[in-house]
């Protein structure tokens, strides 16, 4: 996948996508999979808003048996599946348990007659899924044996617990580029730092977008036959562009990466408020999310203060009393501006449901709309998505394989699976997370040895990823490559003298100035820090 915006000014493309978050880089994936010609333009970098703020689990839906929404948890559950076909070395099964109490809503009946519901709706959760990503059903469990697995709830009034599995991804910022690494395969044009900020209108028509490369300043047309808004936070600003005027209301969300150890099964528990918290484990750090704004927010709004998380922590705390965090054991906020619905006399809650929009209803021919509010469900949105673009070109494509054909090729069969992951191994993990392109990095090794060692002791990362995200994956700063190409930066910052190895290779191959290596690095370590925004 490389950087090449004069491709963007070649013939029109069928379909052009606006936004590189999870929405848009399946969508763009769907399309070109599907044998349309796509191109994608990301104003910031692939995944770096809500997509990489997400909490990084896969699951299956099954609090919307609370509402009796059926249709929505066997969604869940069949894009649960899909991801464990496509891409089972980026992700893995994890449990996850909460307790029962006395009242009925919660307690041990409830959730046995929930997990009963389960696994009539979910017979076929393991089909055509590898036998180490099978997931067992979910089942109630005696006081002592949630105590058991949850011995700091010692003192809380609970009568039992439940146990089920969902997947998580210690990979997500690599299973997010997939999608964009698999869409550039099939021959979409990929661009990032690229925005696109005005349409090209023909008549009434909306005929592609003016987009203006960051890098350059250079700005030039991208004509398409129709134009999909999966900008996220900004598709109400894209929507006005067009001249649709709607409105989304937005809510900011975080997650806390801490420095705990963590282990385990992940621990579901509600605050005061009654607002539950899940406590993950994740990269072998705990995880805890997901807290949300009592106010509504702009689209830019990322900045986090320290007073949101402290109460944040507070929240935690009540939920969790026995980890008694504190506001030095974070190691970063995830935080992203999301879909918000409005409830009159209470404050916002999370968005329910997506929204998919053909503008043909407001008058607007040739654009379309995409709001989305779950990852898990993402790839099926983006096959919607792409049905409704196929009926506006007035053309009969393929149908669509997203749910079955591998994401990371080749994926490595069961028999050769190493028996155990040992997470501080580079090549294990390059030769699992990379796929087909996992020779090309390891040739770097061979070929010098110094690009094959660890950057850092226990750091599982080497010089040969960092070149390849510069050289195959758009890499354009240092963050780029430190916290999602990588991972490298996944859970904390790594610190300035591992970032600074980075950058001497990046400056090695790009011709960075020292001017320009100071500035990334301090750009690496503003990320981190509370009180700094965090492009969403």
């Amino acid at each position: 996948m490389n950087r090449d915006l004069g491709q963007l000014t070649s013939d029109g493309f069928d379909v052009l996508i606006l936004g590189g978050g999870i929405y848009g880089l399946t969508a763009a994936y769907e399309a070109a999979q599907r044998g349309l010609r796509v191109a994608l333009v990301e104003r910031r970098d692939f995944g770096s808003g809500t997509s990489f703020n997400h909490h990084k689990t896969l699951h299956g839906g099954l609090r919307y048996l609370q509402t009796a929404d059926l249709r929505r948890m066997r969604e869940s559950i069949a894009e649960r599946r899909a991801f464990a076909r496509i891409a089972p070395q980026l992700i893995s099964p994890q449990a996850f348990v909460m307790p029962t109490w006395a009242r009925l809503a919660r307690s041990r009946l409830a959730m046995r007659t929930a997990f009963l519901a389960d696994q009539a709706l979910a017979i076929n959760r393991n089909s055509g899924v590898a036998e180490s990503h099978h997931l067992p059903p979910g089942r109630v469990l005696s006081r002592d044996e949630f105590l058991a697995m949850v011995p700091g709830a010692q003192e809380l009034p609970v009568t039992g617990g439940a146990l089920w599995h969902d997947y998580k991804t210690d990979e997500g910022d690599r299973l997010t580029l997939a999608f964009a690494l698999g869409a550039a395969r099939f021959g979409a044009v990929m661009a990032n730092y690229a925005d696109a900020f005005e349409p090209i209108r023909d008549g009434s028509r909306i005929a592609g977008m003016r987009v203006r490369d960051a890098a350059t300043g250079d700005i030039m047309d991208v004509r398409a036959r129709v134009t999909v808004n999966a900008a996220g936070a900004d598709a109400a600003r894209v929507m006005a562009a067009f001249g649709a005027r709607r409105v989304f209301p937005l809510v900011k969300a975080m997650n806390v990466v801490t420095t705990r150890k963590a282990s385990g099964p992940a621990m579901a528990l509600p605050t005061k408020e009654g607002r539950l918290l899940v406590a993950l484990p994740w990269r072998g750090r705990l995880t805890i999310g997901t807290s949300q704004g009592l106010q509504l927010c702009g689209a830019d709004d990322t900045l986090v203060k320290a007073g949101e998380v402290n109460a944040f922590l507070a929240d935690i705390n009540s939920a969790f009393p026995w980890l008694a965090l504190g506001p030095d054991e974070i190691s970063l906020v995830h935080r992203g501006v999301v879909p918000a619905d409005v409830r009159e006399g209470k404050p916002p809650a999370l968005r329910e449901r997506a929204e998919l929009r053909d503008h043909a209803a407001d008058g607007i021919e040739g654009a379309v709309s995409v709001v989305g509010v779950k990852y898990t469900t993402a790839r099926l949105m983006a096959e919607r998505t792409i049905d409704l673009v196929a009926h506006k070109l007035d053309r009969k494509i393929a149908p669509s394989r997203t749910a079955q054909l591998p994401l990371v090729a080749p994926v490595r069969n069961e028999e050769s699976e190493p028996a155990v992951h040992d997470p501080a191994s580079a090549i294990e993990r390059i030769t699992r997370v990379y796929g087909a392109t996992a020779a090309r990095v390891l040739g770097l090794h061979a070929e010098r040895p110094d690009l094959g060692r660890p950057l850092a002791e226990g750091v599982p990362v080497t010089g040969a990823q960092v070149l390849e995200a510069v050289r195959h994956e758009m890499a354009m700063t240092l963050e780029d490559i430190v916290v999602r190409r990588t991972g490298l930066g996944a859970t904390g910052h790594p610190g300035d003298e591992i970032v600074r190895q980075c950058a001497a290779l990046v400056q090695q191959e790009l011709g960075w100035s020292a001017e320009r290596v100071d500035d990334e690095v301090s750009s690496v370590r503003r990320f981190y820090e509370i009180g700094s925004p965090v492009d969403a």
